[in-house]
């Protein structure tokens, strides 16, 4: 008999476990529409793409049949740190003559009639750096005919000395900081293209390093 009772509790604890794994769990929006975790999972997917998903489980509802997450999912909208660039599309920079590293000034509103690749990075820039070696790439593929111009506003001795360790063969410009300003650039690396007449047509943020430059080919042969 004892036996028997024995069983009938085990098999009773193994069908209630059964009926626990059975529960479904859906989510609720603070509308009151209830989605699978698929269709959930879809919304994800869909909000991500405009920005930073932050998302919250405000409680949890037990059913005998399901499990309801009530849940709250706000989309930070992404910033484009470079919006600052779009009104100088069109036109020239807001400067033109610089200090070299050797000390000399130059017009870059006239540079010898070729379209110019200007590069703007710090010497503390991890991604302004790592963009490197692609940036030489673009020079030694480009060299006879587009202007290659690195400008900083740190100084020719900063510069000089991080030279020494980095490879970075591009036309130096240094202690340029009211210069950059006029861009109200606050984000780098910063990549502006110009065209023959020193017309800004466009810029880019950093410039990858997985050896596909076809965009950056493009964008330069435009130019030529």
């Amino acid at each position: 008999m004892k036996k028997t009772t024995i069983l009938i509790l085990m098999c009773l604890m193994i069908f209630s476990c059964k009926e626990k794994t059975k529960k479904e769990t859906y989510f609720q929006a603070q509308n009151g529409k209830i989605f699978t975790l698929k269709e959930y999972e879809d919304i994800k997917i869909k909000m991500s793409e405009r920005g930073e998903l932050q998302e919250d489980i405000l409680s949890v509802v037990e059913r005998n049949d399901s499990i309801i997450k009530i849940f709250k999912t706000t989309v930070k909208e992404t910033v484009n740190p470079f919006s600052n660039m779009e009104p100088f599309i069109g036109e020239k920079l807001p400067f033109s003559e610089l200090t070299s590293i050797d000390g000399e000034k130059v017009n870059l509103s006239t540079l010898n009639g070729k379209p110019t690749l200007i590069n703007l990075w710090f010497i503390n820039c991890p991604p302004c750096i790592e963009e490197m070696p692609n940036l030489n790439k673009l020079k030694e593929k480009y060299a006879e005919n587009v202007n290659f111009v690195a400008i900083t506003f740190e100084s020719k001795e900063k510069v000089v000395d991080f030279l020494v360790k980095k490879s970075f063969n591009y036309t130096h410009f240094v202690s340029a900081k009211n210069e950059i300003d006029k861009l109200n650039n606050q984000a780098y690396p910063l990549n502006i293209y110009l065209d023959k007449n020193g017309i800004i047509t466009s810029f880019t943020g950093m410039i990858a390093t997985d050896n596909s430059n076809e965009m950056i080919d493009m964008e330069l042969e435009k130019l030529l």
